[in-house]
């Protein structure tokens, strides 16, 4: 392929096509407001039939990146007015260089910290003694046989556990967008490991769920803050990476 659009783990064709783009734009070769090449050009340009180019197009289109406008026009909009943090995961591997810094790292730590604390307070509201014991074998499943992506559902099965406790529509909701995320990297091999080593893991949790199921909010606060502090540099190890999709 003449754009050298690296293999990707299970990112189809017009998926790795709609990602050499996002980064074209986001990275300033096709500014707002731009025409692109015609479909027939594009499609030269990367050696892939016009469906496929089509199906990539329709992607960017869905996301807000660009205007198929009649008569097949394509123009580039201005993403920061339309895009969400959907395409994240894309960008993160397109062009990390351009995403990941201190600043992206801390706002990315702050918001998923927050979110967590307000999950399980939601859930201290709630939660029953008799909530603990399910926690627990949820929790108990994590061992060091399994796999990063087992690993990984099984941590959103326990959060979902707790969602279901707190039940709070709103926050459920948020952490559905999240998940979201956190798939889309595991499936780009983003994320690499785990967030904490095993044994810190189930310390970690172990105090929260017991907090969590004893209704004790202050201590749930307390965990959250200081467990926050290594956050940052889980984001860094988890997000940093080699491989790129090369335009």
């Amino acid at each position: 392929m003449s754009v050298g659009v690296a293999t990707i783990r299970r990112i189809s064709l017009p998926d790795q096509i709609a990602m050499v783009m996002r980064k074209k734009i986001f990275t300033g070769v096709y500014k707002p407001g731009d025409k692109l090449p015609s479909e027939r050009e594009l499609a030269d340009k990367f050696e892939i039939a016009r469906l496929t180019l089509r199906k990539a197009l329709g992607l960017l289109a869905q996301e807000g990146w660009i205007e198929i406008a009649q008569g097949r026009n394509i123009v580039v909009n201005d993403f920061r007015t339309i895009v969400g943090v959907e395409v994240l995961p894309d960008l993160f591997f397109a062009c990390p260089g351009a995403l990941i810094g201190k600043q992206i790292l801390e706002t990315i730590a702050e918001n998923t910290s927050r979110l967590g604390e307000q999950i399980l307070l939601a859930a201290a509201q709630k939660a029953k003694p008799s909530d603990e014991k399910r926690l627990l074998e949820l929790l108990a499943v994590q061992t060091e046989e399994l796999g990063l992506e087992e690993f990984f559902e099984n941590d959103f099965k326990l959060a979902h556990e707790v969602l279901r406790i707190g039940d709070n529509l709103i926050l459920q909701m948020a952490y559905n967008s999240q998940m979201k995320l956190s798939r889309k990297l595991l499936a780009l091999g983003v994320v690499k490991d785990r967030p904490y080593p095993l044994p810190q893991y189930h310390e970690i949790n172990r105090s929260l769920i017991k907090a969590v199921c004893a209704g004790d909010e202050e201590l749930v606060k307390s965990l959250s803050r200081k467990y926050r502090e290594g956050l940052e540099e889980v984001f860094k190890r988890s997000l940093t990476t080699k491989r790129k999709v090369r335009s």
